[in-house]
């Protein structure tokens, strides 16, 4: 099926919004990324669903977009169809000591209704930018817990277009990745946490402290949040501080003089501007110290 005759077929289901040549840089926290072909905003799970029919038939390749954290787009964009969720994938609601989201939903949000219901067990991710099904698939989270820690379980559309619920256990989690990332296909469309009583002053007055202790110690400008992931148990940021790479560019893209182990868009870089530097400073940090830095953002697009 080619795409035109794609985008006519997908303008005849309810639920979707359609663009084209859609710039991924309006979506995505580094502000960097050229055009989707096609970009999906869908909205109910029925859309989806027959969204991911027409798509299998068609087998034109396509992209799932959460909230745009932790993400480097190619200058050249997306080939394919990019989905986004929003509507009732936004959705969260509070029942006991169980918070339901929609994948889509801001992970702050999250942490906000925990607090307005005395649960706790969300806060150390909950300051961490970006949405639920994000978050999900690159366990995301702090030194003081990760949202895989406090998964009881999800539901999702697997590869082959059926609705599946998983464990916890079924997951995968690991630090910093899951088995969404290898098992690639899964759209997650809603996450069940399971959270302790506590004092709702307390927890709202920490995750206060922590947003604030992040505002103040972190870069403010564009990124996708930390650039690499820390290596067995050393602290990628403080590597690259001691090699001597704080204020390093290339184009508009910069070593952050904040937090070493951010890589800023500083003055309208591109996606290359960003890659170019990210491999000087793993080469660099690689001959000073032995020590393979790994990308934590995800590189996607047209390269």
């Amino acid at each position: 099926m080619l795409l035109v005759n794609l985008v006519e077929t997908l303008r005849n289901v309810e639920g979707l919004q359609i663009s084209l040549n859609e710039q991924m840089s309006a979506h995505t926290t580094f502000g960097i990324g050229g055009p989707a072909d096609v970009f999906v905003e869908v909205e109910t799970g029925q859309a989806l669903v027959e969204v991911l029919a027409v798509l299998k038939q068609s087998e034109i390749s396509w992209f799932l977009l959460g909230d745009g954290a932790n993400l480097l787009v190619s200058d050249k964009g997306i080939r394919g169809v990019v989905l986004h969720l929003g509507g009732q994938f936004e959705q969260i609601t509070c029942d006991g000591f169980r918070i339901t989201s929609g994948s889509a939903a801001r992970i702050s949000r999250v942490a906000d209704l925990a607090a307005q219901n005395a649960l706790t067990g969300f806060e150390g991710v909950g300051t961490v930018p970006g949405s639920v099904g994000g978050a999900i698939v690159m366990n995301a989270g702090t030194h003081r817990g990760y949202i895989g820690d406090v998964v009881v379980q999800l539901r999702a559309v697997e590869p082959g277009g059926g609705l599946v619920t998983l464990t916890h256990d079924e997951c995968g989690f690991q630090y910093r990745t899951s088995r969404f990332q290898i098992e690639h296909g899964f759209i997650i469309t809603e996450v069940t946490f399971e959270l302790k009583h506590g004092d709702s002053l307390s927890i709202a007055e920490e995750l206060d402290s922590v947003r604030k202790h992040r505002k103040a110690t972190q870069p403010q400008g564009k990124s996708a949040g930390c650039f690499f992931k820390n290596p067995g148990g050393s602290s990628a940021g403080k590597l690259i501080e001691a090699s001597g790479l704080k204020g390093m560019r290339v184009g508009g893209a910069m070593v952050a003089s904040e937090h070493a182990n951010f890589i800023i868009n500083d003055n309208g870089a591109s996606a290359s501007d960003v890659l170019i530097l990210a491999t000087k400073v793993r080469e660099t940090v690689k001959s000073n110290f032995g020590m393979d830095l790994e990308f934590e953002v995800r590189v996607v697009g047209d390269w």
